[in-house]
């Protein structure tokens, strides 16, 4: 005989749901804001420069001067990034849900979206002015930076430099780092007896160094070169971000699937397209499966140089991501000092962020059915402006590792 009693064992729910850990937004940190309440309505903001290239003249008494054409050019900021969520909850599931769904699920898609804003403010490092990469710390030009303790101040050296060759003013500088770059900062500084390490250690925060203001983000955004100059196999592959791309003779529906077209530039082209437009199929290739959508649609871009016979990837909010390739010919392969993660140093307000709209929550009433739909949604631009571009620093650094 034995005693039962898990009849009556009663199960116990937690009153809060587990914790989400989001990616922390930097981008408005270190941006310009002031074109908002200009633009609370219409869609373009105008904002012409003049042009640079004065000739001072030797003069002579009484004689002409050559006569100094000046011109004005413009750029504009167009408004036009728009980007939603939406969900549904039922009035039955409402009364009988032990936890609230609706704002628990809204306070998530407010975070994404918020993400997606820091991660196209962080994608900005393409219009900087100025590059560190490793031909600037004494290595190879155009090849990332293999960061270490023994070369970090070279690099926070030089990305001060290429700013003061801008003649731009050295106050209000920012950092923005991968937590890789952090962990060389603190290797540094750790077995240094120093003030600001000690204020470091016990604030547990980035803070001001060499005149910069440090802020961490995993959303910088991260790049590779894929060398591509023979015409791949059937059944090749190349994987970008977990996701594999299978090169095949012909087209089916299987999703991921790329053809090879008449030569390896086209069928190249090809793979640079379908990682643009993800979510279209054609007669040459098959857009991704919308689970794997989430991933690429909105955050990454390719770039196919038929000169070059390479592909360049470009993945902003990333950080860091894996990369493989399974090609026939072995030369084919992803460059490893090509893969870089893009830190930004530079001045606040290197580049303008206009919100005509934030992310907050929009109850619609169904009028038909026993629920309400909540949408949340954003409109908003972001531009590095001519002048303000040459705020900024790219600071590319090895990811091939991390």
């Amino acid at each position: 005989m034995a005693n039962s009693f898990s009849a009556s064992f009663p199960e116990i729910w937690a009153r809060e749901q587990q914790e989400i850990f989001y990616k922390e937004n930097v981008g408005m940190k270190v941006a310009d804001m002031s074109f908002r309440w200009q633009m609370s309505r219409g869609d373009t903001l105008n904002r012409p420069y003049r042009s640079t290239d004065s000739e001072v003249q030797t003069y002579t008494r009484w004689t002409a001067i050559t006569i100094d054409d000046k011109t004005d050019t413009n750029e504009q900021l167009v408004i036009n990034k728009e980007f939603a969520t939406w969900f549904y909850i039922d009035d039955f599931d409402k009364i009988q849900n032990n936890y609230n769904a609706a704002a628990n699920y809204w306070k998530d898609d407010w975070v994404y979206l918020s993400n997606q804003v820091d991660a196209d403010i962080l994608w900005e490092y393409g219009n900087a002015t100025s590059t560190v990469d490793d031909g600037t710390v004494w290595g190879t030009a155009w090849n990332w930076i293999a960061l270490a303790t023994t070369n970090v101040l070279s690099v926070v050296s030089s990305a001060k430099k290429k700013l003061a060759k801008q003649n731009i003013p050295l106050n209000s500088l920012f950092w923005v780092i991968s937590p890789e770059f952090e962990q060389i900062l603190i290797e540094y500084w750790a077995w240094r007896d120093t003030p600001m390490w000690d204020t470091a250690n016990k604030e547990w925060k980035i803070m001001n160094f060499y005149d910069f203001d440090l802020y961490r983000s995993n959303q910088v955004a991260w790049s590779a070169v894929l060398a591509l100059a023979t015409q791949p196999t059937a059944n090749d592959t190349v994987t970008i971000a977990w996701q594999t791309f299978t090169f095949v003779a012909s087209i089916w529906t299987t999703a991921w699937n790329v053809l090879i077209w008449a030569n390896v530039d086209a069928t190249r082209g090809n793979l640079a397209t379908l990682i643009n437009a993800p979510a279209t199929t054609t007669a040459t290739w098959v857009a991704l499966t919308w689970q794997s959508l989430r991933r690429f649609k909105n955050k990454i871009s390719a770039t196919n140089d038929d000169t070059a016979n390479t592909l360049t990837v470009v993945y902003k909010g990333a950080w860091v991501l894996d990369v493989a390739e399974a090609l026939t010919d072995g030369t084919d392969t992803w460059t490893a000092t090509k893969e870089k993660q893009h830190n930004l140093f530079g001045k606040r307000g290197w580049v303008s962020v206009v919100m005509q709209r934030d992310a907050l929550p929009q109850i619609k009433q169904v009028p038909d059915k026993l629920w309400v739909n909540i949408l949340n949604w954003v409109l908003y631009w972001v531009k590095t402006f001519a002048d303000w571009a040459k705020k900024l620093v790219n600071v590319e650094i090895k990811a091939s590792t991390f």
